[in-house]
């Protein structure tokens, strides 16, 4: 039980070092994150691997899924609310992570 706790400890822990995406002003005056060309994306607690050339996006332990097409991502960045909505559609793509998506 304790061997269980530690690691529940240490996996919340690891979770809190995520380094952020830098965030910028777009042109349009809003706060934009900057997507990650080299590994995750990661802005508050949610960490996505997001491919703009392939207009895909992917969380940790689920399957790969297709950017909504109301979602720009050509520019290399999303406002937080696209963000978000791109956690969503990550987290409902389910599945067993990246082996998954071979077959």
């Amino acid at each position: 039980m304790n061997k269980w706790l530690c690691l529940g400890v240490l996996g919340v822990l690891a979770a809190c070092d995520a380094p952020q995406a830098p965030v910028v002003t777009g042109p349009d005056g809003q706060p934009r994150i900057q997507i990650s060309t080299s590994g995750l994306t990661c802005y508050e607690t949610r960490c996505l691997d997001i491919n703009p050339a392939a207009r895909s996006v992917r969380m940790i332990g689920n399957r790969t899924t297709r950017i909504p097409g109301n979602i720009d991502v050509s520019s290399g960045s999303v406002t937080p609310a696209e963000f978000r909505r791109l956690g969503e559609v990550a987290s409902l793509a389910g599945g067993m992570g990246s082996r998954g998506d071979r077959g």
